[in-house]
């Protein structure tokens, strides 16, 4: 898939991945348990409220408000936002964990010919598939295990102990335990855990729900005749959900476009276009009532 919003998400994505595996290392944003605070663009975020002679009660409350409650309240208030007008386009545009989930959906297609272990195959598997694919999932899971460890400790001791072979005995359980989790999800889970296991997809989920005017994949079902023996919007989606259906039935819908995308690619010597397309404000309305999921058929 080569299309120019492809490309952008590409872009998105990857910027962003590697913002959320070099932000404790550089210091942006992480939790020190060392230190017991968090740090923030290099400094320390803490609440002050260290005993003191003479602290008021209107001192205590004023530093839990300016510290704690209005950047919490001013950030809770702006993902409200976004949401509620785009849905769950962070996952789908900047997710680091979806990126992941994509990128070995592509590589079990390839390898395996089915994007999981739970689809038919379309393809024969190729040689050696299942070893290359065991030490790519260990590997991501891995990876991730020591960035989530890197934002909880100090990082670059941890990162150098990793090269070195010495690493601590508490930090070596956390690892070895969140890699075998990860593992798991990602060889058996991945969508799966996404659409009913991630609690910030499900928090966005419901509030672009509550928003009859929310950006949705929108079908032209006018046209149904044009689509009735294909299915490639369906197969592309990476959190296997029905693009032609009503938006109850597609509340985890990452806005990443591909089943736009692929629709336009398969439509593209027919002269109206793809038949699904985004649909925002007024026009999204329609699609909170109940569409049929069977594809229309022509009318003879």
């Amino acid at each position: 898939m080569n299309s120019g919003v492809q490309r952008y998400r590409l872009i998105s994505r990857s910027v962003f991945f590697l913002l959320f595996l070099l932000a404790p290392v550089l210091d942006i944003f992480r939790l020190d348990l060392t230190l017991g605070h968090f740090i923030f663009f290099g400094y320390d975020w803490t609440l002050e409220l260290a005993p003191a002679a003479g602290q008021s009660a209107a001192s205590v409350f004023s530093q839990l408000f300016w510290r704690l409650a209005l950047p919490v309240l001013l950030t809770v208030i702006v993902l409200i936002v976004f949401v509620w007008r785009w849905g769950r386009i962070y996952c789908g545009w900047l997710c680091p964990h979806f990126s992941v989930l994509e990128w070995l959906d592509s590589k079990m297609h390839y390898w395996l010919g089915r994007r999981s272990l739970w689809e038919k195959s379309s393809s024969g598997a190729r040689p050696g598939s299942r070893t290359v694919l065991f030490f790519w999932i260990l590997a991501c899971s891995f990876l991730w295990a020591v960035s989530l460890l890197s934002y909880l400790i100090p990082p670059l001791p941890l990162w150098q102990g990793i090269f070195r072979l010495q690493v601590d005995t508490y930090p070596l359980i956390f690892l070895c335990a969140a890699t075998v989790l990860f593992f798991i999800e990602f060889t058996l889970a991945r969508h799966w855990f996404c659409r009913y296991g991630c609690a910030v997809g499900i928090f966005q989920s419901l509030i672009w729900a509550a928003n009859p005017r929310g950006l949705v994949i929108g079908y032209r079902k006018e046209r149904g005749k044009d689509c009735r023996d294909c299915h490639a919007c369906d197969q592309v989606c990476p959190m296997r959900l029905p693009p032609r259906a009503h938006k109850q039935r597609k509340i985890t819908c990452t806005q990443c476009r591909l089943c736009i995308d692929t629709c336009a690619e398969v439509q593209k010597h027919n002269p109206a276009g793809s038949l699904l397309y985004w649909a925002s404000g007024n026009d999204a309305r329609q699609y909170e009532r109940q569409l049929p999921v069977i594809i229309a058929r022509e009318q003879e």
